[in-house]
């Protein structure tokens, strides 16, 4: 089974090691006009242009859109030298993907059931929180303590005392952020044209993944600052 572990930057300094990267504001806009034009503008385009060139219902364009999520997914593997928990998150969502178009009749009802992949990922977040076991607790004791016996003690001594409450939160919203979101995109699809619907669907997914993402960081880093003293 291929190792799943992530490193931090070279140079970060240990005694913050156990605490969340503060959120960038730069940094999110940056990331969000590269998947802007990567995930929304590109696949846009490449559907506008397939599209009449299919029969009328032919799921053959948005197989073909899957090739910027893979391309994404590999660049992310080869960049990190690594398989992460958020790249396995990534890989399902386009396995899903995939298997729910090449299944579909038709261009429509596939458009309509791709955004459930949201919808079961969202669910597998809020079964986790449920049984005890939170996803985001995972992904951030793979980011903060990943490869330092010290760092992570540090962080499992701020767990303790927190009782992971900070990441049961987290991990349910994420949770409740994704159904809600696949519901909208369910609605989108049945009311909007095609090529319409495919460019607002990456743009939602977008901008609400970089909502969630700023939330968590700037709401784990409020909660455990308080232990960092004690932890140290």
């Amino acid at each position: 089974m291929m190792e799943i572990r992530s490193e931090l930057p070279p140079g970060s300094p240990e005694p913050a090691a156990a605490a969340p990267r503060t959120f960038s504001r730069a940094a999110a806009f940056r990331s969000m006009g590269f998947s802007l034009i990567a995930n929304a503008l590109c696949p846009w385009l490449l559907f506008r242009f397939l599209e009449p060139r299919f029969h009328g219902g032919s799921v053959l364009p948005l197989l073909y859109l899957t090739t910027f999520p893979i391309i994404g997914f590999l660049f992310g593997i080869w960049r990190k030298r690594m398989v992460d928990a958020i790249a396995l998150i990534a890989l399902c969502g386009i396995t899903i993907h995939i298997t729910v178009t090449v299944l579909s009749p038709d261009v429509s009802t596939a458009l309509v059931l791709r955004p459930l992949e949201g919808a079961i990922i969202g669910l597998c977040f809020l079964l986790s929180a449920f049984i005890g076991r939170p996803v985001v607790l995972y992904i951030a004791r793979q980011f903060v303590a990943a490869g330092a016996p010290a760092r992570r003690a540090r962080f499992e001594a701020i767990v303790g005392m927190d009782k992971a409450r900070v990441f049961y939160v987290a991990t349910i919203v994420w949770g409740c952020g994704l159904v809600i979101m696949s519901a909208v995109h369910v609605a989108l699809a049945i009311d909007l044209p095609h090529p319409e619907y495919v460019l607002l669907y990456s743009i939602l997914g977008i901008v609400t993944n970089l909502v969630l993402v700023g939330w968590t960081t700037r709401y784990t880093a409020r909660r455990v600052s308080s232990y960092l003293r004690a932890a140290t």
